[in-house]
């Protein structure tokens, strides 16, 4: 029977910190705030264009004003979209 131990820690430790930068990278991105346009978000909802500024245009979803484009964080999208909302509320 033959044993093979792998020595070679240094490769290991090597492999483990390249992992571990790509790690933070992505963590890096993800603590960044992405916004959605109108466009892209009738991309998103496959909607048109006409549905999605009414949809902007709604008392209580979180749009805002950049420049002359409205547009909505992507985390306050999701949590509009958390809520169930019906026609009638907006009437």
């Amino acid at each position: 029977m033959t044993l093979n131990i792998d020595t070679n820690n240094d490769e290991h430790i090597k492999k483990l910190n390249e992992l571990l930068a790509k790690y933070e990278q992505l963590e890096d991105k993800t603590k960044k705030m992405h916004f959605v346009t109108i466009k892209e978000f009738t991309e998103m909802r496959g909607c048109s264009i006409k549905i999605a500024q009414d949809i902007f245009n709604l008392p209580d979803f979180p749009s805002e004003d950049f420049g002359k484009e409205k547009v909505v964080s992507l985390e306050a999208l999701r949590n509009f979209y958390m809520k169930k909302h019906k026609k009638s509320d907006y009437k």
